[in-house]
């Protein structure tokens, strides 16, 4: 549905504009205007795709209205009975020039012309939105790394992010926990919990990270502690000073 706001000093001009456009479903009426004042509060107000705006009207001109928008512009189709302005409403990028009388079919070929630009923008503004989600994906993706390597027992093992249940602080080293088994990684705590996605895997205790996809359900334990029960059946106690992990956790459903 395109928003549209009708402007003309003139009430059969206004009339003949909604005439026409209640032929056509595309389009939605918000507010018809007989003067720049109230066309500058409509447009702040309602956020149009499409103003019919006349040119000539007392106070403020169809120039000004735009000058006060500020680059908050809609589309534009000037409506006047004065050729005079065309080049200078083309300045200003109107999307078509309508001069009165205008007939049904001159009318219906600005429509057609409106819909087409502001379809063609809707799809180039989903396009740049998708980019840009891309592109934060990917530096997301590349931010954390998608496999740990770990030395042990003579060989190095590949062990891809996506398959870790949980990790256990255990002295000077980190298990990482899968369905398959375990793996011993030299490294802090504070340092591997930096490198897994936030939304992903979360700090329960000093000794524990669990990824939030394993967790079957959580039960209350003491002081805001919980235990907290894997989908393997294993179970990992949170403590109070990461409880805030918990209640965001529980937050999101």
């Amino acid at each position: 549905m395109i928003k549209t706001i009708i402007v003309d000093d003139e009430e059969l001009a206004r009339e003949r504009i909604m005439r026409f456009l209640n032929e056509n479903e595309e389009f939605k009426v918000v507010a018809d205007c007989r003067n720049g004042k109230e066309a500058f509060e409509a447009i702040n107000k309602y956020k149009p795709d499409l103003v019919f705006l006349d040119i000539q009207m007392p106070g403020m001109n169809g120039f000004d209205i735009l000058e006060q928008l500020k680059g908050n512009i809609p589309y534009i189709i000037f409506v006047t009975a004065f050729d005079e302005f065309a080049v200078k409403a083309f300045e200003v990028q109107a999307l078509d020039y309508l001069l009165k009388p205008f007939d049904r079919e001159r009318f219906n070929l600005s429509l057609d012309r409106a819909v087409k630009q502001i379809k063609d923008s809707e799809e180039n503004e989903i396009k740049k939105k998708f980019i840009s989600l891309l592109k934060y994906v990917k530096s997301d993706e590349e931010k954390y790394p998608d496999r740990f390597i770990v030395k042990q027992s003579g060989k190095i093992s590949f062990v891809p992010v996506n398959e870790l249940n949980y990790l256990e602080a255990t002295g000077n080293y980190i298990k990482l926990v899968t369905s398959n088994g375990s793996y011993l990684l030299r490294e802090t705590m504070n340092n591997i919990e930096k490198k897994l996605a936030p939304g992903k895997f979360i700090r329960i205790h000093r000794s524990f990270i669990v990824k939030t996809e394993m967790i079957k359900e959580l039960k209350p334990y003491f002081n805001g502690e919980y235990i907290v029960v894997l989908k393997s059946g294993k179970e990992l106690k949170s403590s109070k000073t990461y409880k805030e992990s918990i209640n965001s956790l529980l937050s999101k459903n």
